[in-house]
Formats: structure tokens, sequence, C-alpha cells
């Protein structure tokens, strides 16, 4: 006997519900990576990945505060962070680097680099001076 449209439907909603949450799920290790992949080079300079493009802001303390310069690069580099206003990231981590279009350094917020919130927390505890 063949199962019902509704049945088939039914199952196929469960099916990619169920997809979905193996997608959200995130083996404990995965926060270790990322701060090793998104690590600090000899030169205590952070690389890591990010939101492209970024506006780089001249100022940490106001979302809003004039945009800099532009990054435009996924995999990018930053030299030091600060405690700015709050951001979408949920905490007051922002950190600096140079943009890509003018080359004028500035500020973007944690939100939009690729680092796990442990690391955003206390940037020096994992080797990234504070600005």
């Amino acid at each position: 006997m063949e199962p019902s449209s509704s049945l088939r439907r039914t199952l196929a909603t469960s099916a990619t519900a169920l997809a979905a949450l193996a997608v959200v799920a995130v083996p404990a290790s995965a926060e270790a990576s990322v701060i090793q992949v998104c690590g600090v080079r000899s030169n205590a300079v952070r690389w890591c990945g990010n939101d492209a493009p970024t506006s780089i802001r001249n100022h940490q303390d106001r979302t809003d505060s004039w945009q800099m310069d532009t990054l435009r690069t996924t995999y990018s580099w930053f030299d030091c962070w600060t405690r700015g206003s709050l951001h979408a990231g949920g905490n007051h981590t922002w950190y600096r680097t140079t943009g890509d279009d003018r080359g004028a350094s500035g500020f973007v917020p944690a939100s939009a680099v690729h680092t796990p919130s442990s690391l955003d927390a206390d940037p020096s505890a994992h080797g990234l001076r504070r600005c």
C-alpha cells in the first residue's frame, strides 16, 4: 500500500527539519577549530574569515560613525581589538583592520568577523593585543 500524499508531505517535512538540525548541530571541538584557524600569527596579527563587504568605521563607540573604508575580502587581518558600542553580535568587541578600497584603518564589529563568542569575550586571552 502506497502512503497518502499528506503522509508523504509530512515525511518530507520531517526529513527536511531533521536535515536542518543536523546542519545546526556543531561539535564541541568546532569552536576550538575556529580559534585555531582564526589565529594570531607571529607578527601579532589575527587572520580570520569575515563578512564582505563590511564597512570599516572611524570610531568603535558608534555603529553609525563615519565609514573610513570597506573590507571586501572574506579572509582578512585584524591587528588589535577594543571595546565599543553594542553591535548585532550582542557584545562590545570591535576589531581594527585596514580597508581594501583606500587603505584606511578603522574598526569593524565582532559580528562581522567569524570568531566564536568565547574569543570575542576576551581576545587578549587568545593572543590579540588590545588597541
